[in-house]
């Protein structure tokens, strides 16, 4: 490595992890408050908490390092530009190809450790944040009570609750389904009442006031009993003695590998040329007998392929997402340089707002070509690759424009 490659990449490496750490920080506000929630209002332990921090953290990871990329590459080379630094390299012989040449290898060994980031790291630490999740549901079942919701997390209860008082443990329009004893379930309603959960989350008491217990009388069918209280105290019991850690079983495809997702691909596409070979069978035939039964049958067979196709697409749409994001390393090195030098400005607040602008284009195309596969309206591997098209092509022109120092 010359000493000019190894000034250019020293120009990048503060910025880069300057804008990092910024980039990171503000996305990290959006899971704070949920943090700080756990913190305060769950009594869950600090390692457990800086748990879930930390496997949150990776995709918060994934997102800001090509962002950084362009801020850098921007700051970098606007500092160069208005410190007259591009100027006397260019005066020494040195192309605008040979300046942009050590960005463009540190983006290709970025983006190549960004995919191995994406392939590796980021599924486990999706995978065990959702099994730690539901591990801490378990153990603390008030983490599962939300409003409108019904929650299950308690063995043999069912329960609804409209209103819940964020400051303290008042609830509204409370339903609890009792569906533990063997014969019909309990059904108890109440306009109000108070939730209390133990310190250690085994038992959980809800007052409930105002309200009505149905019950179907099993000894008389198409009778039941309805009784009307004022006030009644109902006692929950869950699993005691903190989180216990368990798998989350199923993974997701944000969950999975590139080789785990493209076994289930070749599993949905023996499926599809399975349904494909029935739907073609059922569709030659011809009876008098049934008729409603076959069309029956071939409408399940199109609802079967329709649903495997979508399953299989979405699959695809996430392998090539984990290649198409960490190849924007070095789709934004070609779009920031030559920005970056034509912007003649090192701050970082016009850095950063460049490289919003360009990143919100990024993710719309990355969102909206997402959508689009799912819906088998174009292949996966075009919806992915769009956003770096988008943002490719011009970078090249303003490439190739900078080097023959042409004025726009």
């Amino acid at each position: 490595m010359t000493q000019i490659s190894r000034y250019i990449l020293k120009a990048h490496i503060g910025p880069f992890l300057f804008a990092f750490l910024i980039i990171t920080f503000i996305l990290v506000m959006d899971i704070i408050f949920e943090i700080v929630n756990l913190i305060i209002g769950k009594n869950l332990g600090i390692f457990i908490v800086l748990e879930i921090f930390a496997l949150n953290l990776a995709w918060i990871v994934a997102v800001s390092i090509p962002m950084a990329v362009l801020v850098a590459t921007l700051m970098a080379y606007g500092r160069l530009s208005a410190d007259n630094e591009i100027t006397g390299l260019k005066a020494g012989g040195i192309s605008f190809y040979r300046m942009i040449t050590p960005a463009m290898a540190a983006g290709i060994l970025l983006g190549a450790g960004h995919l191995y980031f994406m392939d590796k790291i980021l599924p486990e630490a999706n995978h065990r944040a959702r099994s730690l999740m539901n591990d801490v549901h378990r153990a603390r079942p008030t983490l599962g009570f939300r409003e409108g919701i019904f929650m299950d997390d308690i063995p043999g209860y069912s329960i609804l609750i409209d209103r819940i008082n964020p400051r303290g443990n008042d609830i509204s329009s409370v339903t609890i389904y009792e569906t533990m004893t063997a014969g019909t379930p309990r059904i108890l309603t109440a306009r109000s009442g108070e939730l209390d959960v133990s310190p250690d989350g085994s038992i959980i008491t809800i007052m409930l006031y105002d309200g009505e217990l149905h019950q179907r009388d099993e000894d008389t069918p198409g009778r039941y009993f309805k009784e009307v209280f004022d006030r009644l105290r109902v006692t929950l019991r869950s699993t005691p003695g903190g989180v216990s850690r368990t798998e989350a079983g199923a993974r997701s495809d944000r969950e999975l590998n590139i080789a785990m997702m493209y076994r289930k691909v070749a599993q949905w596409q023996r499926d599809i040329d399975a349904a494909e070979k029935k739907l073609a069978r059922l569709q030659k035939m011809t009876t008098d007998e049934e008729p409603a039964r076959h069309e029956a049958d071939i409408r399940r067979e199109q609802q079967l392929l329709s649903a495997r196709f979508q399953q299989k697409n979405s699959y695809l749409v996430e392998i090539q997402k984990k290649y198409a994001i960490p190849a924007s390393c070095l789709i934004f090195v070609l779009i920031g340089a030559p920005l970056g030098m034509r912007m003649r400005k090192s701050g970082l607040g016009l850095s950063i707002g460049v490289s919003l602008g360009f990143f919100l284009l990024y993710w719309a195309c990355l969102i909206g070509g997402e959508a689009l596969a799912d819906r088998n309206l174009i292949e996966p591997a075009l919806a992915m690759w769009a956003a770096n098209i988008i943002i490719g092509i011009p970078g090249i022109i303003l490439v190739l424009g900078t080097a023959r120092e042409r004025i726009w």
